[in-house]
Parts: structure tokens; C-alpha cells; sequence
């Protein structure tokens, strides 16, 4: 699957910056969102720029299979995914007509060798004329892959869904990756680009030399981002503010600052001003005096912050400073305290 095979959907007609969007977006298309691209354009081809931007918006909205490419590797395929189904009776079973049967239950489309599920009820749109274009940040590595047979390369997008049919510890991004770089192993291929969604990462090109490594640590991140501290509120503001204070340039770094929010103390600058009152008044100040006075609670509140440790997070939500529990490293090396000038080791 040739990326600049969908280079016309970014020529559909519509507004120059819809264009722009989908320039940038199929320039990092994955193997996988390339043959989902083609099952979604080919059943229902986009007929100008916003009926492109949602089709390419509702790509996880498709099931690929892969190692499905006819009807009787779809009919394995399926079969092997039933646990209750016995693998010595396979021989025995007309594999073909399962494929059909399970076509006929599941409509897609054969692309390569895979077989593209389509959606069961049609993908809402998500974008609208003239709207603010979606943004891409449902990932969080993106890495550009090259290999002897595919020197141009192939992006590959991380985390990406896992098989749903079989116990693979790959995710369906990763053996597609593979399969169109014609490598059995990771260390077969060269990284030609890295982008990481977390400004905070760093530059990847610079701190990985193992692709291995940086797909690990890639699809580590992607948890983390997907799971937003099982649902705690204001999660990536909270986690942002500890990436700041750390002065975080790195992903390994990042990954263990995500492990260790219970090391950082917060206060939301949308909450000043009650814990300003609230803290007055447990003083024995009167709330009528308060109100009169005219006391910037807010301002009042965040001194005291700043007096006790705290400094305001750079996007304005509020206050962070780092409290006395233990760090504890898992993926990154704790720095080194340097030297003293003139101190000898023993």
C-alpha cells in the first residue's frame, strides 16, 4: 500500500486549509489506516474535502483481519480465532464457504491480504464545513520505518488496536508494519522519523538506537494516555505540570513522571478563590469582612502557595510543586549529582 495512492483525496474540492489537513494527515498515514483508507474509500469514495476528513476520522471504526486476504484465509482465520473449534478438524472443513458465511454476516473488503470489516451502523461525522478541523492526537509515537526491500519507509502508529481474534503480544499496527517492510524482526529495519505527541519526549531520533526500545516504550505511552490515571480528573493538566516542573526532554523520563503523580502536590487556579475564603474564615475572619474588604482571594491564596513550595504551571490551570515521596525509576536513569569542584572521590 502506497501512501500517494490517496494522494488525491487531499485535491477533492474544499477550503484550501482542508487541503492543508489532509497533505499533512496522509503524509503520516500508517500501513494499517492505508488499508483501511482503501476498504472506506472504495465502498463509499469521498466526493469532496470534508467527506475525506471524516472517512479518514472513523479509520478505528473498521476491523482488519489479517492473514485474511480469500475466502479460505478468512474461513481459517476465523476458525483459528474460536477457541472451541478443534485445529486437527481444519483439514476436514470447506474453508472457502465459512469466508463467504462469515462475509455475508460481517460485509467488508478484501485489501492484500487482509480482510476489511466494515463498521456495523455507518461512522457519524465528525467534522463539519467550516468547523475547527479535528485535531490527530489519538496516538502517541509515530515512527517512519525503512528496510532493504521498502528504503522509501512506512509509518507506523502507536499504540494501534490489538488483534481481537488471537493472544498476539503485537498490536495490529506492528504486523502489518512488518509485513509491508518484508522483515520478520525489528532490528532489520532503520528509523528514518520519530514524533512523540508529548512535546515534553523529546527528540526520539536522538535517544533511541533500538527500534525495539522506542516501540515499547511507544505503546507504554499510549496507555498511559488512553488511560488518564484510571479516570482521575485533570489528568493531563496534572501530568503536563509535572512534565514542566521536571523540565521532562525525554520519553523515558516522561513514562516514569506518569508512574510517580503521587510525587507532586497541585492546586487549580480555578479554585483560588474558595480556598482563599475557606482558609480566611477558618482563621476567624468573618465573611461579611472578607466581602468588604475586597481581598483578591485569589491573589491571597496563590502567595501562600508560592510561599509554601509551590509555582504556577505554564498553561495558566494552576499550581504544582513536588511533595516528599519517593520517585521511583522504571524506564529512565536517575541524574547523577555532579561534582563539587575540588571534591575527590575515594
Amino acid at each position: 500500500m502506497k501512501l500517494n495512492d490517496f494522494d488525491y483525496l487531499a485535491q477533492l474540492p474544499g477550503e484550501e486549509r482542508e487541503q492543508n489537513w489532509l497533505r499533512m494527515r496522509l503524509g503520516t498515514l500508517s500501513v494499517r489506516e492505508g488499508i483501511v483508507l482503501a476498504a472506506a474509500a472504495q465502498a463509499h469514495p469521498p466526493e469532496n474535502a470534508v467527506q475525506a476528513i471524516n472517512q479518514i476520522q472513523s479509520l478505528d471504526e473498521y476491523t482488519v483481519r489479517v492473514d485474511a486476504g480469500s475466502y479460505e484465509a478468512l474461513g481459517r482465520r476465523y476458525l483459528l480465532s474460536e477457541a472451541t473449534f478443534p485445529m486437527d478438524a481444519l483439514p476436514f472443513v470447506d474453508l472457502e464457504a465459512v469466508g463467504q458465511q462469515y462475509e455475508d454476516r460481517h460485509p467488508g473488503l478484501f485489501i492484500g491480504s487482509c480482510y476489511v470489516q466494515y463498521p456495523e451502523r455507518p461512522p457519524k461525522p465528525v467534522y463539519q464545513p467550516g468547523a475547527t478541523l479535528p485535531a490527530d492526537d489519538d496516538w502517541s509515537v509515530k515512527l517512519k520505518l525503512a528496510s532493504p526491500s521498502v528504503p522509501e519507509g512506512v509509518w507506523l502508529r502507536l499504540p494501534g488496536p490489538f488483534f481481537k481474534d488471537c493472544c498476539c503480544e503485537e498490536t495490529i499496527e506492528e504486523v502489518l508494519a512488518l509485513q509491508e517492510l518484508c522483515i520478520q524482526r525489528w532490528d532489520e529495519c532503520s528509523l528514518m522519523d520519530a514524533h512523540c505527541i508529548l512535546p515534553e519526549a523529546g527528540d526520539l531520533m536522538v535517544q533511541y538506537s533500538d527500534v525495539s526500545d522506542l516501540l515499547y516504550d511507544g505503546v507504554e505511552m499510549g496507555y498511559v494516555l488512553n488511560q488518564k490515571g484510571q479516570g482521575s480528573p485533570c489528568f493531563m493538566e496534572r501530568y503536563t505540570a509535572a512534565l514542566a516542573l521536571e523540565g521532562c526532554r525525554n520519553l523515558k523520563l516522561a513514562l516514569d513522571i506518569s508512574q510517580n503523580l503521587k510525587c507532586y502536590d497541585w492546586e487549580q487556579r480555578a479554585d483560588l478563590e474558595a480556598s482563599g475564603m475557606t482558609l480566611l474564615m477558618d482563621k476567624g475572619v468573618s465573611e461579611e469582612l472578607i466581602r468588604a474588604s475586597g481581598i483578591d482571594l485569589a491573589g491571597y491564596k496563590a502567595h501562600l502557595l508560592e510561599q509554601e513550595g509551590y509555582t504556577p504551571t505554564p498553561d495558566g490551570w494552576g499550581y504544582i510543586r513536588r511533595n516528599a515521596n519517593e520517585f521511583y525509576y522504571q524506564f529512565s536513569t536517575p541524574a547523577q549529582p555532579q561534582e563539587e569542584p575540588g571534591m575527590t572521590m575515594q
